[in-house]
């Protein structure tokens, strides 16, 4: 099993691709939809509850391991992702990877998804190998 991240996406049809697309490396342990959602869910992830509130089906639900990081998909703007880091600030600090928006990417769809994975795989193993996995701090992918 892959190391455990929460992704938070608008759409779980978009959600669905990514998270099989993240796996080996990465296993969704909980899939965020709201921004408001996220403020309550993430925290309650971060302090190690194993039960917190979910409005989404997605992802293993396997929250015996704290995650490493949250994935921010491009239909969260910035007072939505303040609004789930100020409710998540003091708990366990991880870096949140926000998309590049100006970086060209293909339509929404499947390639999309895959396109976008494969920036987050390579963002993650940049910060692994910098020692920056456990900053809270947006980075950019």
């Amino acid at each position: 099993m892959g190391a455990p991240v929460i992704l938070c996406g608008r759409t779980e049809q978009i959600g669905v691709g990514v998270v099989a697309t993240l796996k080996p490396e990465y296993d969704v342990i909980h899939f965020v939809m709201t921004p408001e959602s996220g403020a309550v869910q993430i925290p309650a992830i971060l302090k190690g509850e194993t039960s917190p509130p979910a409005d989404s089906e997605l992802g293993s639900k396997d929250y015996s391991k704290p995650p490493v990081a949250v994935i921010l998909g491009g239909g969260y703007e910035d007072a939505g992702i303040e609004l789930m880091m100020k409710a998540s600030a003091g708990t366990k600090p991880i870096p949140w990877l926000r998309p590049d928006l100006t970086k060209p990417a293909p339509p929404l769809g499947p390639e999309y998804g895959k396109a976008l994975v494969a920036r987050i795989k390579d963002l993650l193993a940049q910060l692994e190998k910098d020692g920056k996995m456990d900053e809270e701090a947006v980075q950019w992918y």
